[in-house]
């Protein structure tokens, strides 16, 4: 039986004792919600969601939850997406090819403050650290 990336990602989670899943959701919509309930410290979100994108799901959740990390869990390895995310209130970009293997690192970088994005796509291009105002464009 292949195990999917949430069940992998729930299982590594509820491995550590520093952090607990107190909601998870299956729409844009419905993490919002969790998110004004919770008021969580890191919120995980697919930039690919049922209903609204997790990009607009990210603004709304730093309205209602404002003191919340958001870490985007996406496939989508583009500078656009990664500008995007940050642009959106994003304190971390991780690969899901790179989920198994970062998200640890990932989740203790956001919660101290440091931003994070996955080593594939820093290795590639060291500009992604920098602020948003300083990355290369897309041209």
């Amino acid at each position: 039986m292949t195990t999917t990336l949430y069940e992998e990602v729930s299982q590594i989670i509820a491995s550590v004792p520093e952090f607990d899943i107190v909601g998870e959701t299956a729409s844009g919509e419905d993490a919002v919600e969790k998110a004004q309930e919770h008021l969580p410290d890191i919120v995980l979100l697919d930039i690919s969601l049922p209903g609204i994108s997790g990009i607009e799901t990210a603004r709304r959740i730093r309205a209602v939850s404002p003191a919340s990390h958001l870490l985007f869990v996406s496939q989508q390895n583009s500078i656009h997406m990664v500008r995007e995310a940050s642009g959106a209130g994003g304190a971390g970009y991780l690969l899901k090819s790179e989920a198994g293997r970062e998200l640890l690192k990932a989740l203790r970088s956001i919660q101290s403050g440091v931003q994070y994005v996955s080593e594939a796509i820093a290795s590639s291009r060291d500009t992604y650290l920098s602020p948003p105002s300083q990355w290369p464009s897309n041209s």
